[in-house]
């Protein structure tokens, strides 16, 4: 039985046509048809059954958002379950696996569930090559508490330290933010990633999004 799904999330579809196309953009479809059907799913609210999925090709335009019914989910993997040992040997010696490699070395007593996301994230779960050579790393940070600022900049020092660029996304339960910005924007108001869309706040951890508690 698939747990339940949050964005980020690497599922594996029963076959290609599980993937529902939009109204804003009805042409939407598996772009890998010799490829197990994997998607992940995108920020957005679950109803009715129906899971926000956004569907990635092998040319970087090949890009689209999408719909899938929790029925048609054989698979799930977690950022947090995605390591560099999934990697193909072959595969290890790019920038963004390199960084990725740093990172757990150097984070191996952090507190918080982490993992990448991305091309790396993808490639990782499903083992259909996405990361390129100039592939950055989606860093997902899973903060089940307040992230202190002391502490906040002590981790951005670190990850900004890779030796490929990061760009490291902060989950908490209301909404998403990058770990930069909060660090450097702070405390004027930065962007909040929403399942409502996105907004301007000054306390990700308030749900108003933006009154100081």
């Amino acid at each position: 039985m698939v747990r339940t799904l949050h964005v980020h999330d690497l599922i594996l579809l029963r076959t290609e046509s599980a993937v529902i196309s939009t109204p804003e953009d009805p042409a939407c479809s598996y772009h890998n048809p010799n490829q197990r059907p994997w998607v992940v799913v995108r920020r957005g609210r679950i109803s009715d059954e129906l899971i926000p999925v956004g569907v990635r090709g092998s040319q970087r335009h090949e890009r689209c958002a999408a719909f899938t019914r929790l029925s048609e989910v054989l698979e799930s993997r977690r950022p947090d379950q995605l390591r560099l040992l999934l990697a193909e040997d072959s595969r290890r010696e790019l920038q963004a696996f390199r960084t990725l490699s740093y990172l757990e070395s150097h984070l191996a007593g952090l507190d918080m569930s982490w993992g990448p996301g991305g091309s790396v994230g993808y490639e990782l779960a499903s083992g259909i090559p996405a990361v390129r050579d100039g592939s950055d790393l989606d860093f997902i940070l899973f903060a089940s508490k307040k992230l202190e600022m002391t502490e906040a900049h002590d981790l951005w020092r670190m990850i900004s330290s890779a030796p490929g660029k990061v760009d490291a996304l902060v989950e908490i339960p209301f909404c998403g933010f990058s770990l930069e910005e909060f660090v450097t924007t702070t405390p004027r108001k930065i962007l909040l990633r929403t399942s409502d869309g996105r907004l301007l706040g000054s306390n990700p951890w308030n749900p108003s999004y933006g009154e100081e508690s």
